[in-house]
């Protein structure tokens, strides 16, 4: 360019407005709904921004039962009981699977996501069989709980699921203290 400030232009131009065409189609991008970018079923530990912008500000299941522990453990149970029985119904194993997991509602009790990552000592699974499964279930299972806002819980989870006794005697415990703490 035989101008020199043709050529400032376009350096400054270049330097200075590509920036922020790049800026406003980035901040365009990040105002998009979550769910359009963030499969339903997912790995953890894959698509980390969306996950973690997805967090902020999500009650939890325990918000949704009123601080109530047994309620809300009865109804994560019930829910991983029926995952049990839909896994059944499609003739997928999930016996031996050992995964945390983290399930995400819609404020009507729908799946929003479920991020989900197979333990070291889980059976060996193909983690798209296990994401297959798990949009599956996500589409026919509904929480039978409503809220004013989407909600989730974390948690590890062993198949088969035991189910627990919550309210314990614990009269009945055979562990007891050592009176000789001596020897």
């Amino acid at each position: 360019m035989k101008n020199p400030l043709k050529a400032k232009l376009l350096v400054w131009s270049v330097l200075f407005c590509f920036p922020l065409a790049v800026s406003s189609q980035n901040s365009k991008a990040s105002k998009l709904p979550l769910s359009e970018d963030l499969p339903t079923v997912f790995l953890l530990g894959e698509h980390n921004k969306r996950y973690e912008e997805m967090m902020l500000g999500q009650s939890t299941l325990l918000d949704v039962c009123d601080d109530n522990m047994n309620f809300a453990y009865g109804k994560l149970m019930d829910m991983m009981r029926e995952m049990e029985a839909y896994a059944e119904l499609v003739e997928f194993d999930l016996k031996g699977i050992n995964a945390w997991m983290h399930f995400f509602w819609q404020p009507d009790g729908s799946f929003d996501h479920i991020g989900f990552h197979l333990k070291p000592n889980s059976r060996n699974v193909s983690t798209d069989l296990m994401k297959n499964f798990l949009e599956g279930f996500a589409k026919q299972y509904k929480l039978p709980l409503k809220y004013n806002k989407k909600f989730s819980h974390y948690s590890s989870f062993s198949f088969p699921i035991v189910k627990h006794n919550i309210n314990t005697d614990i009269s009945r415990n055979t562990a007891k203290l050592n009176g000789d703490k001596g020897r």
